[in-house]
């Protein structure tokens, strides 16, 4: 009875803010629709989907450039960073030696013997300061990435003693690296060019289209909260103690004006045109994209490099294609057209973006919280299921009394390991060793390696399999126990080993409850909390799916996550805190649906004939 309680009280206490959210988030809407927002979401999308494509060409650019040409980069960085840290400590010195040069020239004959006398003394003085700046510089400071090794960092020292401050040229050595790098370079750079300026336009009008329609929604927020805030400036006046606040106070509210309604087609007049200039502008980054994609070089000496770029070619027919479905779209688009609550739902369950204290709009979708949890508790279950299983066979079947007692208790102890524990494990050992060990050059063929971030859906998968494990054995351990004995005997009676009277015989009998511990190991892992907020990366965006497997190497957040990390700053009955109850109330459901089809599998199938 106390359970039925208590559940009871979770929906209702769940589902009374949770339903309040969709009407609330209906009005959110209409203003994002009315006040044009909702067509600057068109632009500030297509603009991020083309920074991806511009991000991955600018990462095979660098991939390249440091596999290929990293001594001749290493040099000319080096170069530029050594000059500049002893330019700054002997500015001073360079300023007095140019002075001298300048007043030697502007000599005349009689002045020109002190003159030389003076810049020689400087001259001096600078040679002294030059030798020893270079004989104290830090090398792992100057090449910061290791490009250069002990022969190439010597050879470099040894070209810059003759370096002149006042004409700062770049010895010959860094002058020749520094050549072959661009020659080198120098069509992927034309198309890395290309691409890059594709964006220019539409980035323009973003910038045009963020600025109106944030004028005209904090104009509607105004609008909708005046009568409130002249109420409360009134009710301030009249408590106020002296005249002069009493009189400051009631020409501050005097001077609110409430209208009956926005004039949203008055308004919405700023946007006229814009929808030729996006027509526009599109056009003109679809031209410069197609001609930068065929810039790309074919052939490339990194493996990193031609991954990247061929990431970037199989999007662009993609982003074309979005581009042109996102044009349509935003021709289509009406100011004043309803958004129904089937609208609202949609955005909140398919939504791409999660995004709240927003200068522009605030966003709730779903998706992406939705898709790391799902991703998380896919790894996890990949792993848990062999071992758990594996585990559960041997223990039940294989083992003898002295393993059984040594096994079993160690597999149920991990139950006892407090989630935050295995959180900084995650993030202190298990996501750096993972990180290092992807770094290894003959490990380049796994998806997703090398991994650039410690935090990711791998670590986090790894650590709940750990967690799931104990669950998932017992819970298998007691189906396979559950198997009658009459049908080992019978297999063996047949003239089956062993082994595969488990394999034929004892597994699948046992299916029905191997299956249902897979579903509450599934619930186990995608309502934990701690450990992913702690090591999943807690990057809201769905993951990048054209990485194929290597997408779990990917950072992500999840529906457990947000509602842990964001509900404590929250303001109650606000949209956001509504917003949370959905989340909790839609993993309450799926974790209850887990539940309850595990109960019903056990129920159905649990029962063997003796």
């Amino acid at each position: 009875m106390v359970s039925i309680l208590v559940l009871g009280a979770i929906c209702i206490f769940l589902a009374r803010e949770a339903v309040l959210f969709f009407p609330q988030h209906q009005r959110d809407l209409t203003v994002f629709r009315q006040s044009g927002q909702e067509y600057a979401k068109f632009v500030i999308d297509e603009m991020d989907e083309y920074t991806e494509i511009k991000s991955l060409v600018n990462q095979a650019y660098f991939q390249e450039m440091n596999e290929t040409y990293g001594i001749e980069r290493g040099l000319a960085d080096s170069y530029g960073a050594l000059a500049g840290e002893i330019y700054d400590e002997g500015e001073d010195l360079a300023d007095e030696l140019e002075e001298a040069r300048d007043e030697l020239d502007e000599a005349d004959e009689a002045e020109k013997v002190a003159a030389q006398a003076k810049l020689d003394e400087v001259q001096k003085k600078w040679d002294e300061f030059f030798k020893a700046e270079l004989a104290k510089a830090d090398r792992e400071m100057i090449d910061s990435f290791g490009r250069l090794d002990d022969e190439n960092w010597q050879q470099l020292l040894a070209a810059m003693k003759g370096w002149d401050p006042v004409e700062d040229e770049p010895p010959a050595l860094v002058a020749d690296a520094k050549a072959k790098l661009d020659q080198g370079m120098a069509d992927f750079e034309e198309a890395r060019i290309k691409i890059g300026a594709a964006g220019s336009e539409l980035s323009r009008l973003r910038g045009e289209l963020v600025k109106i329609t944030t004028e005209i929604k904090n104009e509607v927020v105004a609008d909708q909260t005046a009568a409130a805030r002249k109420e409360a400036l009134l009710e301030g006046s009249k408590n106020a103690k002296d005249a002069e606040t009493r009189e400051r106070l009631k020409a501050r509210a005097e001077e609110i004006v409430i209208r009956e309604s926005f004039p949203y087609a008055e308004r919405i007049k700023a946007l006229e045109g814009s929808k030729e200039k996006h027509a526009t502008a599109v056009a003109a980054m679809k031209a410069d994209l197609e001609e930068g994609v065929e810039l790309l070089p074919e052939k490339l000496d990194s493996k990193e490099a031609g991954d990247l770029v061929g990431r970037v070619r199989a999007k662009y027919p993609l982003f074309i294609d979005y581009l042109d479905d996102s044009l349509t779209e935003s021709k289509a688009w009406k100011w004043n057209e309803p958004v129904g609550s089937v609208v609202s739902l949609a955005y909140f369950f398919f939504g791409k973006d999660w995004v709240t204290n927003s200068s522009f709009h605030d966003f709730y979708g779903l998706l992406p919280l939705f898709t790391g949890s799902f991703l998380i508790s896919i790894v996890a279950l990949t792993v848990a299921i062999p071992f758990s299983l594996g585990a559960a066979i041997y223990v039940n079947r294989l083992a003898g009394p002295t393993q059984q007692n040594m096994v079993k208790p160690v597999i149920e102890l991990i139950e006892a390991i407090p989630s935050v524990v295995l959180g900084f494990f995650g993030i202190m050992v298990l996501g750096e060793a993972l990180r290092e060990v992807s770094q290894e050059p003959w490990l380049a063929w796994i998806p997703g390696f090398p991994m650039q971030e410690r935090l990711n859906i791998l670590n986090a998968g790894l650590l709940l399999a750990l967690m799931a494990v104990p669950t998932m054995f017992t819970l298998c351990e007691d189906a396979l126990n559950n198997v009658p004995k009459s049908f080992t005997e019978a297999s063996l009676a047949l003239g089956g080993s062993k082994m595969q009277t488990i394999m034929r015989v004892v597994v699948p009998t046992a299916i029905s409850g191997i299956f249902a511990a897979i579903l509450l190991g599934f619930g186990r892992v995608i309502g934990e909390t701690l450990v992913v907020l702690l090591v999943a990366g807690n990057q809201i965006a769905i993951p990048d799916f054209s990485l194929g497997v290597g997408v779990v190497t990917e950072p992500t957040h999840t529906m457990t996550g947000i509602i842990a990390q964001e509900m404590g700053e929250v303001t109650a009955g606000t949209i956001h805190y509504r917003a949370l109850f959905s989340v909790g109330l839609v993993l309450f459901t799926i974790s209850l649906l887990i539940n309850i089809s595990a109960r019903r599998i056990i129920r159905k199938f649990g029962h063997h004939p003796s």
